[in-house]
This record gives C-alpha cells, sequence and structure tokens, in this order.
C-alpha cells in the first residue's frame, strides 16, 4: 500500500519541468541539462531578472572576451497586462512590431536576418545583427525575444561570423529551454 504514494509522487515528479535555474520574482526560468552551466547574474535596466548561459565543456566557445555564451532576461512590459496572449502574439507577428523592434536598434546593429518562432504557444522573434561599433564587423548577436501578458523575455546570443552557423542550433536549444513569465 505504500507504493501507491511512492508511485503517484514519483509520477508528479516525472510530469514537472525541472529548471536549471529559476528567478521566483518573475518566473523566468530555464531547463537546460548538465551540458549547460546556468547562472543568475545581475540584470541591467529595463530587466529585472537576468542569467548567463554557457556550455559546460566549452564547446561552442564563449565570444572572445565574453563570460556567457548567452544571456536571457526578463523586463516587465504593464502595457501587456490587459491584452490576451492571442493579441499579443498578432502583436508580434506584425509587420509593424518588427519595425518598430529594428528601429529601435538600429542606432546601435544592422539587421543580417529576423525570423519568427514558437516558444510554448508565445510567438517570438529572432534576430541576427551586426553591432555598428567599429572592430566588431565579425560580431554577431542573435536576439531573439518572446511577448507576454507580464513582459518580455530576451535571450541574447554572441558569435563571429565564421562560427555563427554552427552556434545557431545551440543558441536556439538554448532560447528553446526557456520559461518566459506569463
Amino acid at each position: 500500500m505504500r507504493l501507491l504514494p511512492c508511485a503517484f509522487l514519483a509520477a508528479l515528479a516525472l510530469g514537472s519541468t525541472t529548471y536549471a535555474a529559476e528567478d521566483a520574482a518573475t518566473g523566468l526560468g530555464v531547463a537546460l541539462d548538465g551540458n549547460f552551466v546556468v547562472e543568475a547574474i545581475a540584470p541591467a535596466a529595463p530587466y529585472t531578472a537576468n542569467f548567463g548561459v554557457r556550455s559546460a565543456s566549452g564547446s561552442p566557445a564563449n565570444f572572445e572576451g565574453e563570460e556567457w555564451l548567452c544571456q536571457v532576461s526578463f523586463a516587465p512590459a504593464p502595457q501587456n497586462a490587459d491584452l490576451s496572449q492571442t493579441e499579443i502574439n498578432d502583436m508580434v507577428t506584425s509587420p509593424e512590431w518588427l519595425q518598430l523592434a529594428k528601429d529601435s536598434m538600429s542606432s546601435v546593429f544592422d539587421f543580417e536576418d529576423d525570423t519568427a518562432f514558437e516558444l510554448a504557444g508565445y510567438s517570438g522573434h529572432e534576430f541576427v545583427a551586426v553591432p555598428r561599433q567599429e572592430g566588431a564587423e565579425n560580431v554577431r548577436l542573435v536576439l531573439s525575444m518572446v511577448e507576454t501578458a507580464k513582459g518580455r523575455t530576451a535571450i541574447s546570443c554572441v558569435a563571429d561570423e565564421t562560427t555563427l552557423d554552427q552556434a545557431l542550433p545551440v543558441f536556439r536549444d538554448i532560447r528553446d529551454a526557456v520559461n518566459p513569465p506569463a
């Protein structure tokens, strides 16, 4: 008879998501396995939660001079609170939102590519950008953004031009392991 409660608890444990890191205040979570190191790091405004992610094996390597392969951040967006997720998804997939996002970053980046994606039912957008600063011509920033009723989750990863194609699948695996606060 004692096996039934144990089996029930085991089933519950198997059904729940295990996060490598979770921010209790916002609900931002990253569910990566032991192939990655995930650590909470100090957020910079406007973000209120931030995690650094790097490969446990060192492959792919962090971009030269960077402590992290990717950073996962969350910023509250009170203006989203009264919108349904369908309305938010429609907004994020609109040409107007895409242009606004690019315009807001165009003073520091030139865009090479942008692609829509879905993460746990949320519509998002991935940008591949080149920093405009001198000497950064070979740098590629891959920035993925998802909007929810609570706010914006951003996943930013850095590679150089020659390793980007090899790094993109890893960057997307990291992105796909993120639980945006809803």
